[in-house]
Order: C-alpha cells, then structure tokens, then sequence
C-alpha cells in the first residue's frame, strides 16, 4: 500500500466529522454533499490532472490504491475521460513529489476546499 489510500480514508473521515468542508459552489448557492468523491492529483504528461475516486468511504484501502494506481496509468497513457475528472467533492495534492517544502495548491472549481 501507498500512502495516498491513507490520506484518502483520512480526509474522508475528517470529511465525515466536518461536512461543511464537503461542498461546492453552484452560482450562489452552496451544496452539500452525502457522499465522498475525493480528486487526486496525479501526474501526465501535460502537467498535474485531478481525477476522481467516486464513492471513496466504501472502498477498502486496497481497493482505493488500486484505484489511485489506475487513475496515474490512465493519466501518463492519455486515457481520462471527462468522467473521471469531474464531480469531485473535495482534492488530495501533494507538492512534496516535487521536492517542495512548501506549495500552493489550486482550487479545483466548483470545489469549496482541497
């Protein structure tokens, strides 16, 4: 196992305990979310992609890391479908790949946090 499948059921319980952090913006309004679709930020060829692990409080962490590890061959192959890439609720990132002590990540709209 990966560290990523961790850092997913973490923020999935944090999530859990603090819903009004899983939300996005719809206009004006604000929509809260019953379920826990959380982006990850994988690399491709083109840069940093955010695809989606749907429904990630009913997977085991197995099933997450295999999910994550599918997603980055996806990402270096080309192979992300618009699907995959929206309808998140909340965003993992970790600027520490890059060596970074520090880093800024991006909002992913309609987001409301990452």
């Amino acid at each position: 196992l990966g560290f990523m499948s961790f850092f997913i059921k973490a923020c999935v319980e944090a999530l859990k305990r603090f819903p009004v952090i899983n939300a996005s913006v719809d206009g004006g309004d604000i929509v809260y979310h019953g379920y826990f679709d959380v982006g990850i930020a994988v690399a491709s060829p083109r840069g940093l992609v955010v695809p989606i692990v749907r429904d990630a409080d009913q997977l085991s962490f197995a099933d997450l890391e295999k999910q994550v590890q599918a997603y980055g061959e996806k990402a270096r192959d080309g192979g992300l479908s618009i699907e995959d890439l929206t309808g998140g609720t909340f965003s993992i990132t970790n600027g520490g790949v890059f060596g970074s002590l520090l880093s800024t990540p991006i909002l992913n709209p309609p987001q409301s946090a990452i």
